[in-house]
């Protein structure tokens, strides 16, 4: 695979996986009469606002990088050592994102809802069952692809950043599902670990 045939796919899948999360969150609203997205942005974290930022800025690079390959000099990037495995992470996190995505349906939200919200249960079947928090776990497989992809500062900053953010989140998520849940959640985070 050529450096050119890889800037191209990694854009490829980006967009693929924006589209997705976008397409999804648009339909569970709808179809699952849901605020899927459950926090605005007057009510997002300091850690919210910043992976969304980080978000915007690497897949921007990413998906640029294919049309304007100077981007890689400018943010220190040198050329993958492995492309083909970097096309892998992307495409089996993403893969595990849209599987989770899919198996939590009308359960599946952006932000803990601030007012106790309206998820009926707990989601410990699927990918779940072999992590507390699929969904991040694939976001972080496809970041550690893009970051394989064109390693240097920006992309290694991304995957660092977004594993430190996550879990600020993750502990937000898991204060909210105890108050919901109580015991049954208890029961599920002693079997079954946070990321894998």
């Amino acid at each position: 695979m050529t450096e050119g045939d890889l800037r191209y796919i990694v854009a490829g899948l980006t967009i693929c996986f924006i589209l997705w999360i976008a397409g999804f969150a648009v339909y569970s609203s709808v179809r699952n009469k849901v605020k899927a997205v459950a926090v605005s942005p007057r009510q997002a974290t300091p850690w919210q606002r910043l992976l969304l930022t980080v978000a915007v800025v690497f897949d921007g690079y990413l998906i640029a990088r294919a049309w304007v390959p100077a981007l890689d000099q400018w943010v220190l990037a040198q050329s993958s050592p492995a492309p083909y495995l970097a096309v892998g992470l992307m495409a089996v996190g993403g893969g595990l994102m849209i599987l989770t995505h899919l198996h939590m349906g009308a359960s599946w939200r952006i932000g803990v809802p601030k007012e106790g919200g309206d998820i009926a249960s707990l989601i410990t079947t699927g990918p779940h069952r072999f992590s507390r928090n699929p969904i991040y776990l694939g976001i972080l497989i496809m970041i550690a692809g893009g970051a394989l992809a064109a390693p240097g500062p920006l992309s290694v900053g991304a995957l660092v950043i977004t594993f430190v953010g996550l879990q600020s989140i993750i502990a937000e998520e898991e204060a909210y599902l105890v108050g919901q849940f109580g015991s049954e959640y208890a029961a599920y985070r002693k079997r079954v670990r946070r990321w894998l």
